[in-house]
């Protein structure tokens, strides 16, 4: 959490190209199997940068290009739909709708999840500060053999 209050004064943000930035964020992310995504994922995040989404912290857009080629290596399928887009001044907060499908220890695991993204911009509508809200423990761990069953066991446990 220190991260990202240090990066929300690090990275001020910029109304200037927000229109284009949203419009290239939902383009991009909408398919992270397509070949190019490690290409469009550095053209979409400003040289340097604070992105977060629960699993890692990354500096720079090639750092990001990296990991979503990376990441979309590893699926079969993956959708995210922007389903709203709230804008208060320089700060923006999309809710998302996330479908994914790998394999996992030679099983097939199928996700369906909803987050929260805080965006920041410069005044190139690239973005400088991203930071994911969303539950990786059910959207993703869960489904994973030793691991979600621990999870679910946690959750009973707790009710």
């Amino acid at each position: 959490m220190d991260a990202y209050r240090n990066a929300l004064d690090t990275f001020p943000g910029s109304t200037a190209a927000i229109d284009d930035g949203l419009e290239r964020f939902g383009r991009t992310f909408a398919d992270l199997t397509a070949d190019d995504v490690g290409e469009r994922m550095r053209e979409l995040y400003a040289d340097r940068l604070y992105f977060n989404d629960t699993l890692v912290t990354l500096e720079s857009s090639e750092a990001v290009g990296d990991y979503m080629a990376s990441t979309g290596d590893k699926l079969q399928v993956s959708r995210v739909d922007v389903d709203h887009t709230l804008r208060d001044g320089h700060e923006v907060y999309v809710r998302w709708t996330m479908h994914f499908e790998t394999a996992a220890f030679g099983m097939k695991v199928e996700s369906n999840s909803v987050g929260m993204t805080h965006l920041r911009f410069d005044e190139a509508g690239r973005i400088v500060l991203h930071q994911d809200f969303w539950d990786a423990a059910g959207g993703l761990y869960e489904h994973l053999p030793i691991v979600g069953a621990m999870l679910r066991t946690a959750r009973r446990m707790m009710k």
